[in-house]
């Protein structure tokens, strides 16, 4: 089969779909991912084969600037199927241009559900639907179609010297994502240095806000590679973002979620409520909230019933068959 998988310019819905191109080109498949061409460095980075489509764009600014929505993104993936002729177009949500042409060609087409994204993305267009989020986490009502088990992955890196020895006291993974306050850095800053485990956080050097004191059992990193660093921790401190919410779930760790008003949160209310999380409000924030992360052990079972939940999902692997047969229909 031919695949074409459309994605919009944002590298964590690129990366959401990655295992699946993979797992696609390694069944024998032909694989390939259209986007805008100043994304085009970002897909060829994950080993798959780019198609340029439509103007420049940007790259990970907001959906409204990097969505693949527009009648021209359309016009152009139509004007390449007529080359390529691909027997079935896999899209993310925020690229429904990629749905759009393959109505147009009489293509099959699946569409990709992220985590976090808004249900009704894509409503209206044909196609089935892959779902990565656990079916416990969905609210009542929502379709069930095709289940994808999320699996993390965030690009190329090298594993640092100091993840490759064992720690030395308890371990802790903490982020914060963009829209996380000074208050909120700040916050986390003092309950870490009030608590005698070691952390791992995931912050850019230039997120540190001016005057905060950077505690002695932090440790900033940027470039690990997030899976490795979750299976060397006990539990995750952040903000609620989609991919590391999914990644600590899939890692069965207990959550500790922050939520200061600015921060997206859609999906730590539903961890929280399937016993996996406690919810936090920064400005609150005390070591004690991070000692009952690590040794209450209500959320640590709620961890790894979902964990347990997420594995028992299809690999991506497990899913080609079900895409090969969704082609073979039309």
């Amino acid at each position: 089969m031919r695949i074409l998988l459309t994605v919009p310019s944002s590298r964590a819905r690129l990366h959401r779909l990655a295992p699946l191109g993979w797992a696609l080109r390694t069944a024998g498949h032909q694989v390939q991912v259209a986007g805008r061409p100043a994304f085009t460095d970002s897909i060829t980075l994950t080993g798959l084969v780019a198609v340029p489509v439509g103007d420049g764009g940007t790259g990970d600014g907001g959906p409204e600037h990097h969505r693949l929505d527009r009648r021209s993104d359309t016009d152009a993936l139509l004007d390449y199927f007529s080359l390529w002729r691909p027997d079935l177009v896999v899209w993310d949500s925020l690229a429904p241009a990629g749905a759009e042409a393959a109505q147009a060609r009489g293509v099959a087409a699946v569409r990709m559900l992220g985590p976090l994204a808004d249900r009704s993305e894509g409503d209206g267009l044909p196609g089935r639907t892959l779902d990565s989020l656990p079916p416990s986490l969905r609210t009542a009502g929502e379709p069930e179609d095709l289940a994808v088990r999320f699996l993390p992955y965030a690009g190329a890196a090298v594993l640092p010297a100091w993840l490759r020895r064992k720690p030395r006291r308890r371990r802790i993974h903490a982020t914060l994502g963009d829209f996380a306050s000074d208050a909120t850095v700040t916050a986390l800053f003092d309950a870490m240095g009030g608590s005698d485990a070691e952390f791992l956080c995931e912050l850019a050097d230039d997120r540190i806000p001016a005057g905060a004191r950077l505690p002695g059992n932090v440790r900033l990193y940027q470039d690990a590679p997030r899976d490795a660093v979750l299976a060397s921790c006990e539990a995750a401190v952040h903000d609620g973002g989609a991919e590391v919410t999914m990644s600590a779930l899939a890692a069965g760790l207990p959550q500790l979620i922050l939520a200061d008003g600015t921060t997206p949160t859609g999906l730590a209310p539903r961890v929280a409520d399937g016993g996996g999380a406690i919810l936090a409000d920064p400005a609150g924030l005390r070591p004690e909230a991070i000692a009952r992360l690590l040794d209450d052990p209500e959320p640590r079972a709620g961890a790894t019933r979902l964990r347990d939940e997420v594995a028992a999902m299809p690999g991506p692997r497990e899913v080609v068959p079900l895409l090969a047969a969704v082609a073979g229909q039309r």
